[in-house]
């Protein structure tokens, strides 16, 4: 055993009893080499669909998929917020920053106002594990959507563009069910067939609460039957009221929460049907009943 190890300490004195390094190299066999790069903070990319529609998104946790297939919602615009401990809680000053560049952004996107068409803008942010990871980003994501901003559903291209062009998805006429004084369903029609409502425009809210936009009945109806006189080319006096009802669809609450402030009006008619769009009809389609 003893010449064993003697042995081997006389390879090991021989190893290192070598030659001078060829010229240009030295006995260092790393210093040489570069450092690894920091990892990079997950960031989400422009042009992605999702199978859902998150709130918030991290590495590994989102579900992409190709826009040629079945999705529910779309990447569109990735921005950057100032610097902040966490991500920005709902109605606060960086939150409805990062949704006013969210909704201008989709309005460049879209190639027109989403407002005006089945479609929402949602932020997502990321989870609060990727921002502790040094994640610095708010995605801005489009859908289809109901009237009432929550019916998301599928499609299978990218929305791109889709407002350049006649698209099934702007709001037009529209077939409803009323109950008292709520409506129950808005069934799209086309304008040349039977109809009781279209789509007339929109008005922009005050800043007040979301429970005052809810309750503020008299402050929507002057504002819509102003819209419906613009769009359908009628003096915008007392007599509207006498002329067509009307139907508003106020923003989410969360979108309120965020700073949307655009309300959707149509004209509507109780018991009389239309076979034809009302845009500059004029007072002779549409007297003072």
């Amino acid at each position: 055993m003893r010449r064993v190890i003697t042995a081997l300490t006389a390879v090991t004195l021989t190893a290192g009893c070598t030659s001078a390094p060829p010229s240009g190299t030295d006995k260092d066999l790393t210093d040489d080499w570069a450092p690894l790069p920091a990892p990079a903070a997950y960031r989400p990319v422009p042009g992605v669909c999702h199978e859902a529609l998150t709130q918030t998104a991290g590495p590994g946790d989102d579900r992409p998929a190709s826009c040629d297939e079945v999705h529910v919602s779309e990447t569109f615009h990735v921005g950057t917020p100032p610097g902040a401990a966490e991500p920005p809680a709902p109605g606060t000053a960086g939150a409805k920053a990062a949704y006013r560049e969210c909704s201008a952004a989709a309005e460049d996107f879209l190639g027109g106002d989403w407002r005006t068409a089945g479609i929402a803008v949602h932020v997502v942010w990321p989870t609060r594990k990727a921002w502790s990871g040094g994640a610095r980003w708010f995605r801005c994501d489009v859908t289809q959507a109901d009237l009432d901003g929550y019916g998301q559903s599928g499609r299978k291209d990218s929305l791109s563009g889709e407002l350049t062009r006649p698209s099934p998805l702007r709001l037009g006429c529209f077939d409803p069910t009323v109950d008292g004084q709520a409506v129950t369903e808005m069934r799209p029609t086309p304008c040349t067939g039977e109809h009781r409502a279209e789509f007339a425009g929109l008005w922009r809210a005050p800043d007040v609460s979301y429970e005052q936009l809810q309750a503020g009945t008299e402050r929507s109806a002057a504002a819509c039957r102003s819209v419906i006189a613009r769009f359908a080319a009628v003096p915008d006096d007392s007599d509207m009221q006498y002329r067509s009802g009307w139907i508003s669809y106020n923003p989410t609450r969360t979108e309120w929460l965020a700073g949307e402030r655009r309300v959707r009006c149509f004209v509507y008619f109780a018991e009389r049907t239309l076979t034809r769009s009302l845009r500059n009809a004029g007072p002779a389609v549409l007297p003072v009943d």
